[in-house]
């Protein structure tokens, strides 16, 4: 009996760090705006559960053996739990699978400046504290005593087993941070596996696309933006002169005052916008051509022209799709502000290669950190001397001098939009201007957030600018062309809008989702990630 008492009393510190892991998310779920108190409950009970399976593997360990199980636990759980805390720590929500699939997604250099911008000393505290609280409870751990393994089998047998059957079962493993990161890490892996599958069998389907516009030299161009609000645009109505070129041409641009994005992150949102998937099938993603695969087959010249690095050897899912076009310009590697995409698109604009241009750009926009989107010659606003940032009962100093470093980077983007712009007037050839933003962006705009969280949605980061400009020579070859800027949209439609003004016709095409088409019909419903946007629209009153 003494012995057995033993096996458990030299274990407190092995049982301590077996806690450490298992409950260290779950202590902060008070924090948690998107788990309902049933959620909550269960989570415990399922970290309960796990602690005690844990628990008594350890009791079959000792010595070197404990000591290496308890360190791989602890290594393999100061990531997923770190992350997860620092996430519900800045915006009080809990992450969840899809967004562990964004952080996989998501580029080095992306992820230095996200930590640069959002981790503060109290992230940075609990790290060191929960890695040296970690660290000696495995050197203190030190259990001379052990069960034997052959008369306990069956013990040992059920314990793996409902350790096993946590990680297989989602509901289980969404409790446990580690579990989930990992798991989740291995399915997106798997994903993109089966996308590139599909890719090369996909190269064999023929679509038939056919373009009505008579063959000639046009330029078409597609600008995607990055957490671009409106509610930073003066072209939009905000206070601030943020756009003055675009206001300055504002009779010649068609500006949509009520779009949406379907997704408010990149991986998700460009998913969408650059294929047939939308929320009730985004199974099409990998099933059916993307919006490069329909102008290729249209017989366009393709080119891809990015400044953010989504093009690398996994492919960021919808680099994949950048990687075929014809012609590709990945400009991520030099490091350098929007405008380094503007001798290149000169050079395509050049080139000698004849016939239709469909070109798209993509930028960094008005990503997070923004003091990093823009050059220190725009460093225009300043609250401090201007006083033109109301408090709202909520902004403090600092949240302003984030919302002045936002702003500047909007000012700059227009600079960088209207460069294009009149690039693509001197060609003198028939064309149009897309431009558009992946999401939107909160900037300290009705509450104490800033980014684009992927759970409790706000207007700010839904609702995204959407801008067309059209030649001369283009309208009088498109005149049947509806244009009704205060048409209600979602972007997870707009390959079909593109299609629209490119006149392409084939066999997936819905006029009725196209918003410049004579048959548009407005959407039921238009989900942003899960929600209704009318539903998001209530939460700001």
């Amino acid at each position: 009996m003494e012995i057995d008492r033993k096996l458990f009393t030299e274990r407190k510190w092995a049982f301590i760090l077996i806690g450490m892991v298992t409950f260290f998310i779950p202590m902060f779920y008070f924090w948690a705006d998107n788990i309902n108190m049933h959620d909550k409950c269960m989570a415990g009970l399922t970290c309960f559960v796990i602690f005690i399976a844990l628990c008594t593997i350890d009791l079959f360990l000792k010595n070197k053996g404990e000591k290496i199980y308890l360190s791989i636990l602890f290594a393999l759980s100061v990531v997923p739990n770190m992350i997860v805390w620092g996430y519900l720590y800045i915006s009080q929500l809990c992450m969840k699978r899809d967004m562990f699939w964004v952080i996989y997604n998501t580029n080095t250099s992306e992820s230095i400046e996200y930590f640069g911008d959002f981790i503060s000393w109290g992230v940075i505290s609990v790290t060191i504290i929960y890695i040296a609280c970690g660290a000696y409870c495995i050197w203190k751990a030190d259990s001379k005593q052990s069960l034997p393994l052959r008369k306990y089998l069956f013990l040992f047998i059920f314990v793996a087993a409902t350790i096993l059957t946590s990680i297989v079962l989602q509901y289980t493993v969404q409790a446990i941070p580690t579990f989930d990161f990992y798991k989740s890490g291995v399915l997106y892996w798997r994903e993109n596996q089966i996308f590139q599958q599909e890719k090369e069998l996909r190269k064999n389907l023929k679509m038939e696309v056919e373009c009505t516009l008579p063959e000639a030299d046009r330029v078409f161009v597609v600008i995607l933006g990055e957490s671009t609000s409106v509610r930073h645009m003066s072209l939009y109505g905000y206070h601030r002169e943020t756009t003055p070129s675009m206001d300055s041409v504002r009779n010649e641009l068609d500006v949509y005052t009520d779009v949406v994005t379907p997704e408010t992150h990149t991986f998700g949102a460009m998913q969408k916008i650059l294929t047939f998937a939308d929320h009730k099938h985004p199974e099409y993603f990998k099933q059916k051509p993307s919006i490069v695969e329909v102008f290729d087959a249209a017989g366009f010249e393709t080119y891809w022209i990015s400044n953010q690095p989504s093009i690398d050897k996994w492919g960021g899912s919808y680099g994949i799709i950048a990687q075929e076009s014809e012609h590709l310009y990945d400009l991520s590697p030099f490091k350098k502000d929007d405008e380094i995409v503007l001798p290149y698109l000169e050079k395509v604009l050049n080139d000698t290669i004849r016939g239709n241009k469909m070109i798209f750009i993509h930028l960094w926009g008005n990503h997070h950190a923004y003091d990093c989107r823009y050059p220190d010659e725009y460093e225009y606003f300043d609250h401090k001397k201007t006083h033109d940032l109301p408090g709202l009962g909520f902004r403090d100093e600092d949240m302003k001098t984030t919302i002045d470093s936002y702003d500047n980077s909007i000012r700059y983007g227009d600079f960088v939009y209207s460069s294009i712009l009149k690039q693509i007037k001197a060609t003198g050839k028939p064309a149009y201007l897309l431009f558009f933003s992946d999401h939107g962006e909160e900037v300290y705009d009705t509450r104490d957030a800033v980014g684009h969280h992927m759970a409790n949605v706000y207007p700010c980061q839904a609702q995204i600018p959407f801008v067309l400009w059209r030649s001369d020579k283009y309208k009088e070859e498109m005149p049947g062309l509806v244009i009704n800027t205060s048409r209600p949209y979602t972007t997870e439609n707009v390959i079909f809008s593109i299609s629209t003004l490119s006149g392409l016709k084939y066999k997936e095409y819905k006029p009725e989702k196209s918003i410049f088409s004579t048959e548009y019909t407005i959407p039921e419903k238009r989900i942003v990630r899960t929600e209704n946007y009318e539903d998001i629209l209530k939460k700001v009153k």
